[in-house]
């Protein structure tokens, strides 16, 4: 007699090609503050003293009369790299199983070392974004001006953004001498700005699709910024629990865990140098054994059988130059 339902014989096998799995898609500390690597574990970054070198003070000489004499000054910053590091494990019969033809395509080595790789990644993230809010900008409060909310607001006439935007910059500009060249955004704030009717008016005053959004091209065109950085890393803040399955997502660079938004006006340099201005710096100091920023160490435990996989990094995050910087917090609700 025949099987009812031959698929119950049909054992489930797993596919080889396709699995699942939740990350952040980018993180973007390296956009706000830039990363110089090999540098020493302790050392100092020179900074050259603002005001002799906008005051005005040349003067006509007579002949033979000596020229006014003037100076200026450097000062350092010291550099005092942190070490962060993160390991976990491979066993030998978590590798057996995964190279059984049939089971599930978990690669566990590589999946170890992208692990800890990546909270390094987060951990930057986090240390930048928590120096971002802990750093008076511009003279103003830390935590930055109360932007009440009113950053893409449904109502046009009361949208303070381009308003709050021209305020950050001409004071960068009259503090440095320079003009910011990058806008940072967490994702709170740039979804409300993408559909602020304020900015798609002036975008396109004729008229709109139903679908027309703020496009960061179009953004960065209108404020007249060369970069803007859309951060929308999260991190999970619930405790670990048995099964792992305790999640609550909270945007990292929010400015408190209800994340009502942030903007960040400030200059940053396309690459690192001398004689450079920018908001913030990160410092890594190089690792003799891999002769790179980062070293991924590893090592038997044979009482366990299993392989242990170690990443690190030292690394300082300084802001070098807080008037280089202008933050809004609350951009998008009060």
């Amino acid at each position: 007699m025949p099987l009812q339902d031959p698929k119950s014989i049909v054992v489930r096998g797993a596919l080889q090609d396709v699995s699942i799995q939740y990350r952040n898609a980018a993180y973007i500390a390296d956009l706000v503050f830039p990363l110089i690597d090999n540098v020493y574990a302790k050392a100092q970054v020179a900074k050259y003293v603002k005001g002799s070198w906008f005051r005005d003070e040349a003067e006509p000489r007579a002949p033979g009369a000596a020229a006014r004499v003037g100076h200026f000054n450097v000062t350092t910053q010291n550099l005092d790299p942190i070490n962060y590091a993160y390991a976990t494990e491979v066993t030998d019969e978590e590798r057996t199983q995964a190279s059984i033809p049939g089971n599930l395509p978990i690669q566990p080595d590589i999946d170890a070392q992208e692990f800890i790789a990546d909270k390094l990644d987060m951990k930057r993230e986090i240390r930048c974004a928590a120096i971002l809010h802990a750093t008076s900008w511009s003279a103003q409060s830390a935590g930055g001006v109360d932007a009440d909310g009113l950053w893409g607001t449904a109502t046009a006439a009361n949208d303070t953004f381009l308003a709050d935007f021209v305020t950050a910059r001409d004071t960068i500009l009259a503090n440095t001498g320079l003009l910011p060249n990058s806008l940072l955004l967490n994702w709170t704030a740039w979804s409300k700005l993408q559909m602020s009717p304020a900015l798609l008016n002036l975008m396109n005053p004729v008229g709109l699709s139903a679908n027309a959004l703020v496009t960061i091209p179009t953004l960065a065109a209108l404020v007249g910024v060369k970069n803007i950085v859309i951060a929308s890393a999260i991190k999970n803040t619930a405790q670990e629990n048995q099964a792992d399955s305790a999640f609550t997502g909270t945007n990292i660079w929010g400015s408190s865990a209800a994340d009502k938004g942030i903007g960040f006006i400030y200059y940053r340099p396309d690459r690192p140098g001398l004689k450079q201005a920018s908001a913030g710096y990160q410092y890594r100091v190089m690792n003799p054994t891999s002769g790179t920023g980062r070293l991924i160490t590893t090592w038997r435990d044979d009482a366990r059988h299993a392989d242990m996989y170690d990443c690190n990094e030292e690394c300082d995050i300084a802001a070098v130059c807080l008037d280089a910087g202008y933050l809004f917090k609350d951009t998008a609700t009060t």
